[in-house]
């Protein structure tokens, strides 16, 4: 064979034996080759991954069934976003004594919600220094009002807490 013809046969389509590889493949490029009709599949499938197109192609159905599979996937699980920020959201309010009497789940749900709704948090440091040494009751108004309560307000807010 040629030069030119070698060439030629580099730079054209996918022969039908080559398509029918791709459309046999589902993750063994060598089964693949087989089971398209070559005699030598290893050889074969060696000398396919070689070639571009071949591989171009292989890629899009690679992801062809990335995209079907994730679709299958999503039509079986029932967890919606709205639900699942809700979900943070009504965590993200629990007083510390509903939980292990600590913020720290509250806090990473915050953290969650702010990663969804791109809210930047720029320094946790900060948050840290500002809850260090502060009363229980304190974190429990700070949970529930997303600041610390003035002199005062924890008065009125265990009288409006006790009404309930």
């Amino acid at each position: 064979m040629n030069e030119q013809s070698k060439r030629n046969r580099r730079n054209r389509s996918l022969t039908t034996k080559q398509q029918q590889t791709i459309l046999l493949w589902s993750g063994d490029i060598i089964a693949a080759a087989h089971a398209a009709g070559y005699s030598e599949p290893a050889k074969t499938a060696y000398r396919l991954m070689k070639n571009q197109e071949f591989t171009k192609q292989l890629m899009f159905k690679q992801e062809t069934m990335i995209k079907e599979s994730a679709k299958l996937l999503a039509r079986e699980i029932t967890v919606c976003r709205a639900g699942f920020i809700n979900r943070l959201w009504e965590f993200a309010q629990l007083a510390p004594g509903e939980t292990s009497h600590t913020i720290t789940g509250q806090i990473k749900a915050a953290e969650i919600l702010s990663r969804i709704f791109d809210v930047k948090i720029n320094r946790t440091a900060d948050l840290d220094r500002e809850i260090e040494g502060k009363a229980e009751e304190e974190m429990d108004y700070f949970v529930a009002h997303e600041y610390f309560p003035e002199p005062g307000d924890l008065e009125k807010w265990h009288a409006t807490n006790e009404d309930r």
